[in-house]
């Protein structure tokens, strides 16, 4: 015969209800007597029907997470540290993958609407598969809802990302140490990530007088225009852009190139870099606090703030392949 919370009750001197609550860590319930309860549950051998207390409490226990790549770095690292943290709180974190087009990604939300889980967490691609419909839908969703690393602006919904003025104020100073005088800044415009880097080094290099483009067409006639002698390049991965050697080619003006860059890479950099400052984000603390998010909003609490920044972990330099 199975063992029921009747049992853990008569073994603690608990009532049944208290038990239950317990066992679900229910935030009315003392740490004390949660591990009471626990301890008793493991000597008796008890396993939680997650079934029937879901059916009953009108929950499913999981949490869905819409993602692209479990591949891609900036994706697995917090999936990783969300289920963690979920799954301490009795939640399990189910993935759903689209492929990157606006059918695959309407085909996710339309699940969320079905009530498959209690709350979702979506990482979110380009903003150009989020037209006024789907943004629509996901403004009318009835569950709790948190962005990670980008956000929308038309949905009303919180947002864990990295801390963008830390972090390009931390490149900044490693490129002003290089003797940077211009730079040409690559930050995507089609998310709110990039948007927000771009802002804040645009706005750092105007403070210190130090002349920038964002027209990467236009860059050979701006290094020769101002006289550029080490040209600082802000992107969003180390890669962006790629066609920067071709564009510099010809221009005898160029004696270094300093790269203020985002996201680890494991194979050598680009040559045309002497140097790259490398920001790295801090990905499983994204997702913990995003988890975190989640279980207060299950709670019935509000998200703070609308955007929670974590500070990035540090900054590494790596030099150039053939030009140090």
């Amino acid at each position: 015969m199975s063992v029921t919370i009747h049992d853990i009750a008569k073994l603690t001197g608990l009532n049944a209800s208290t038990v239950s609550r317990a066992l679900r860590r229910d935030p009315r319930i003392s740490e004390p007597t949660v591990l009471r309860v626990n301890r008793a549950a493991e000597e008796l051998g008890y396993v939680m029907n997650f079934a029937a207390r879901n059916l009953a409490a009108g929950k499913t226990g999981l949490v869905t997470l819409i993602m692209s790549s479990p591949e891609s770095r900036h994706q697995h690292l917090p999936a990783a540290a969300m289920n963690e943290t979920l799954a301490a709180n009795g939640y399990t974190l189910m993935i759903l993958l689209h492929n990157g087009t606006r059918r695959s990604l309407s085909d996710c939300v339309a699940k969320l609407e079905q009530k498959i889980c209690d709350a979702a967490v979506i990482i979110p691609p380009s903003e150009e598969l989020f037209d006024s419909e789907l943004t629509a839908r996901l403004n009318c969703l009835h569950m709790p809802l948190c962005f990670v690393d980008r956000w929308l602006e038309a949905v009303n919904r919180p947002a864990v990302t990295t801390d963008a003025e830390r972090s390009i104020r931390g490149l900044m100073e490693c490129v002003l140490r290089e003797e940077a005088d211009g730079a040409l800044l690559y930050q995507s415009a089609h998310n709110t990530v990039g948007r927000s880097r771009f802002l804040w080094a645009s706005r750092l290099l105007s403070e210190r007088n130090i002349p920038w483009t964002d027209n990467p067409g236009a860059v050979r006639s701006f290094v020769r225009r101002r006289k550029i002698r080490t040209l600082a390049v802000f992107a969003d991965s180390p890669w962006i852009p790629s066609g920067l050697p071709g564009l510099l080619a010809g221009i005898p003006e160029i004696k270094r190139c300093i790269g203020a860059m985002f996201d680890p890479w494991d194979n050598y950099p680009p040559d045309f870099y002497d140097r790259i400052f490398l920001c790295l984000q801090d990905f499983p603390a994204i997702g913990r606090t995003c988890a975190e998010l989640i279980l207060k909003m299950l709670q019935g609490k509000q998200a703070e703030k609308r955007i929670l920044e974590i500070p990035p972990t540090e900054i590494v330099e790596i030099r150039g392949r053939n030009r140090c």
